[in-house]
């Protein structure tokens, strides 16, 4: 599988669509694949760890029972007020960011907006098995300030417009529950695939309100007192 490994790595590197993918893999295999990958994509330590398919919907459109994990590149990390092209297959999440330490105990906790890049040579091999070999699609991501973890997340929500006009308004308990349940799941997930939490890492907690295309236009993501995430998509 090596050389299937570089042919996904080159693509993601040159933003090109991906190889036709393998019709047979397992969870674990497309595991071990992502591994290889990220070790060819990411040039250098990772930034962090991102949680995927947290959404039942999303789940059974990839014939998954279960979320995904995967990490972050440390090239991919964008400042507010970024501004991108519009891609195909290139997409907006509105997320909760977590830095914990080397333990796995957060240190702090703020807004984030992923801006994942599926984009399938086929779109027939739109699979879970194959979503987690190429790392559930990870590219850029936003983030935005940095606070102290709170205590609960029940309440708060998330508004995303687009040109003033709204594209979701969502609660922050969206994916997998809220921040801390997600920040369980994926240290634990963590341990289960072999990756490893070292300190200062990011982990993105799943999407708030879906996935949603990345189209032209100026968007500001309103996380209310947390903050706000202003971009633009070109």
């Amino acid at each position: 599988m090596s050389a299937f490994v570089q042919e996904m790595a080159s693509a993601i590197k040159s933003r090109t669509a991906l190889p036709k993918m393998p019709s047979d893999l397992s969870i674990e295999e497309a595991y071990s694949l992502q591994k290889e990958l990220v070790s060819q994509v990411s040039d250098g330590p990772i930034r962090g760890l991102k949680a995927g398919m947290t959404a039942a919907a999303g789940q059974k459109a990839f014939g998954l029972t279960h979320p995904l994990i995967g990490s972050l590149y440390t090239w991919g990390q964008l400042s507010p007020g970024a501004t991108f092209k519009r891609e195909p297959g290139v997409s907006l999440e509105c997320e909760i960011g977590i830095v914990i330490d080397s333990d796995g105990k957060p240190k702090s906790a703020g807004p984030v907006i992923e801006v994942p890049r599926m984009a399938w040579g086929d779109p027939g091999d739109a699979k879970g098995a194959n979503l987690t070999a190429c790392n559930i699609a990870a590219d850029r991501y936003i983030v935005g300030q940095q606070a102290s973890l709170r205590s609960s997340y029940e309440g708060w929500r998330v508004r995303l417009t687009r040109d003033g006009e709204e594209v979701l308004d969502a609660p922050l308990t969206d994916a997998l529950g809220g921040p801390h349940a997600a920040l369980d799941w994926m240290i634990n997930e963590a341990s289960e695939r072999g990756l490893a939490i070292d300190e200062d890492m990011l982990l993105i907690t799943g999407a708030c309100g879906g996935i949603h295309p990345a189209e032209e236009g100026e968007y500001i993501a309103d996380y209310g007192e947390l903050g706000s995430i202003s971009f633009t998509v070109t």
